[in-house]
């Protein structure tokens, strides 16, 4: 099962090479492109399809790494600066609670004053 795993591996991540593509536009001028020439006759443009680079020399320049990695410090102090706005929008609401509860107390304290001023009951 090892071996029949490794195999299936190895057949997946080799590039293939010498595939053909073909570009076939049809009436409408809209461009398809396939596997297979575009006729039973071998109608259609043949496009060579280009492997991918490997090994030395392939992949992101230099300057590519060091602006993603620049871009990611980026993000990550905006991130920080984001979270940092979020605990102080979370704290100021929690104030703005206390208050509004605060003035409700007061507003009912006063209704309460008013109404025993209103009966008379004053001691």
């Amino acid at each position: 099962m090892h071996r029949t795993f490794l195999l299936s591996l190895a057949l997946i991540a080799t590039p293939v090479f010498g595939q053909s593509m073909y570009k076939c536009p049809n009436a409408a001028g809209v461009v398809n492109f396939q596997q297979m020439p575009c006729t039973p006759q071998g109608g259609g443009e043949a496009v060579a399809v280009k492997a991918i680079p490997t090994g030395a020399g392939s992949g992101i320049s230099d300057d590519a790494k060091a602006y993603s990695a620049e871009l990611g410090k980026g993000r990550a102090e905006q991130a920080q600066r984001d979270a940092k706005e979020a605990q102080r929008q979370e704290a100021l609401g929690i104030e703005r609670d206390k208050v509004q509860a605060a003035e409700e107390q007061a507003a009912a304290q006063r209704a309460t004053a008013r109404a025993i001023w209103a009966t008379g009951q004053r001691r």
